[in-house]
């Protein structure tokens, strides 16, 4: 039975537009999207191996010793703990008699700090703080890499089907070569300020200061996972 001559064009117009969603589905948006999200994501990950590099900083200046025993008078007042103070006193006589009253009194408030020259309860707040940022990033980290091997394979596979120029594909690969150099950068930094707070606190401890074992192990830590984390990133 034929149709009614009314009913063709809807029929035709059906089916064309049956044929249209096929061609729409390999138009590549959802690749296109994913670029956008990664980049944005790697300014915030790049955001935050920066802040950590700050935190390691100020841990680094926590660790510094203030105290030294430098120069005559200083080193007077720590010869009282080793009951010289006598002989020591009449050595820095010679440089002048302020110098060793100065160098006495240093030497009480020394020992009345039982040796604390860097302040450990500021340390932990700031060890406890990096090492939170820390954990962020370790865990974002290898699936944001994930997804920017996933977009440099969808850019090529975009090059090769001449939907991407070349000088195109070149800067949206150029920007995630600048990400990853960015972060490799940051953690890289982070690492050797933990190793220079570490040796800051072993300096503390060699010259008096006790209870710095925890400290010393949990910056020493830091370093060992900055490293690993900076491991992780291929320079393309």
């Amino acid at each position: 039975m034929s149709k009614p001559l009314f009913l063709i064009p809807i029929i035709i117009g059906l089916g064309l537009s049956g044929c249209a969603v096929p061609h729409h589905a390999v138009s590549n948006p959802p690749t296109a999207f994913s670029f956008q999200a990664t980049g944005q994501d790697g300014a915030v990950l790049i955001e935050q191996t920066a802040a950590l590099d700050r935190m390691m900083k100020d841990i680094v200046r926590n660790t510094t010793i203030k105290h030294a025993a430098v120069g005559a008078a200083v080193g007077c007042g720590l010869a009282i703990v080793t009951s010289n103070a006598s002989h020591c006193m009449a050595a820095a006589a010679s440089g002048g008699v302020v110098g060793a009253v100065n160098g006495h009194m240093a030497g009480k408030k020394d020992v009345a700090r039982r040796m604390e020259l860097v302040s450990a309860n500021a340390i932990v707040r700031s060890i406890r703080t990096s090492n939170a940022q820390l954990d962020d990033i370790s865990i974002q980290l290898p699936s944001f890499l994930a997804r920017q091997e996933s977009d440099i394979e969808g850019l090529a596979a975009l090059r090769g089907a001449g939907t991407l120029t070349e000088a195109e594909y070149e800067a949206r690969l150029d920007a995630i070569r600048a990400s990853r150099a960015e972060l490799a950068e940051a953690l890289m930094m982070s690492s050797q300020q933990a190793r220079l707070a570490s040796a800051n606190l072993r300096a503390a401890a060699a010259q008096g200061q006790s209870g710095l074992e925890w400290h010393i192990s949990a910056v020493e830590q830091m370093e060992r996972e900055t490293v690993s984390a900076r491991s992780q990133i291929s320079l393309l």
